[in-house]
């Protein structure tokens, strides 16, 4: 007897994470990090240099989650 498969579900988001894209000073290569609120250093996943970057402001970052209802007022309604 054959298996019978279910069509598979789309999901929904179950967060949303803000990434903040930081270009090398040394290659230029935009490096992708999610939302560093402290002084941190980023290291380039091209070139390997690490180098310090400025942090996103952590309310900013908070605001955009709040009204975006982590991330789920972002999503297509057809699809809900």
């Amino acid at each position: 007897m054959a298996e019978q498969k279910r069509p598979i579900i789309p999901v929904k988001p179950s967060g949303l994470e803000v990434i903040y894209l930081y270009p090398c000073p040394f290659c230029g290569r935009q490096v992708p990090l999610v939302a560093p609120v402290k002084p941190t250093v980023a290291e380039c996943d091209a070139c390997r240099q690490r180098f310090p970057v400025v942090p996103a402001d952590e309310k900013t970052v908070r605001f955009v989650k709040l009204m975006t209802a982590n991330g789920n007022a972002g999503i297509d309604p057809d699809y809900v």
